[in-house]
C-alpha cells in the first residue's frame, strides 16, 4: 500500500494529555545515561532557577510520538510501522520540558514521497502546554518498509 496524498496537513492528535512526571524525566535520563543533576535532583533543578525537573531535550520524542502513532497506526495512511527506518528528528523548543507539565501533541505529515524504492515521510509535531503555549516542535522523516518481492 503506498502513502495516501489525502493525509497531507491532516491534524493527528495524542488521545490525552501526556503528563511529564518525575519519574518518567529521571527514567529517561537513566536510559539514555545522563547523570545531568538537573534531570534527576529536584533541589538542584530550582537551585539552577527551574520550577522542577528539567527533561533532557529528547524526552520530546516520547511525546510526540503519542500523536505520531496515531498517524502510523492510521489504516488510511498507507506506511506501516512495522519496518519503517527512522531517518532523522529535529528539536526545536520554545523552553525544555519539565515535570508537572501537561502536554497535548498533533501531528501533520508535511512531505510524502520516495527514496530508494521506498515511502519517504516528513511529519511535524508540535507540543504544547495546558495554556496552549508551544514548547517545543519535532520534525521526523520515516522510511517505510522495504517493497517484498516479487
Amino acid at each position: 500500500m503506498a502513502l495516501n496524498r489525502a493525509c497531507l496537513d491532516r491534524v493527528f492528535a495524542a488521545p490525552e494529555p501526556f503528563l511529564v512526571t518525575r519519574a518518567a524525566v529521571r527514567a529517561f535520563a537513566a536510559a539514555i545515561g545522563d547523570p545531568n543533576p538537573l534531570y534527576h535532583d529536584p533541589v538542584a533543578a530550582r537551585a539552577a532557577g527551574h520550577p522542577d525537573l528539567l527533561a533532557p531535550p529528547t524526552f520530546a520524542a516520547l511525546v510526540a510520538g503519542e500523536a505520531y502513532w496515531q498517524l502510523l497506526t492510521d489504516p488510511e495512511f498507507g506506511l506501516p510501522p512495522e519496518g519503517a527506518v527512522h531517518l532523522a528528528q529535529w528539536f526545536g523548543f520554545e523552553r525544555a520540558l519539565r515535570a508537572g507539565d501537561e502536554l497535548a501533541a498533533e501531528t501533520v505529515p508535511e512531505t510524502m514521497d520516495r527514496q530508494a524504492g521506498r515511502d519517504r515521510v516528513v511529519f511535524r509535531t508540535t507540543i504544547d502546554d495546558a495554556r496552549g503555549g508551544r514548547v517545543a516542535t519535532v520534525r521526523t522523516t520515516l522510511l517505510g518498509p522495504a517493497p517484498g518481492p516479487g
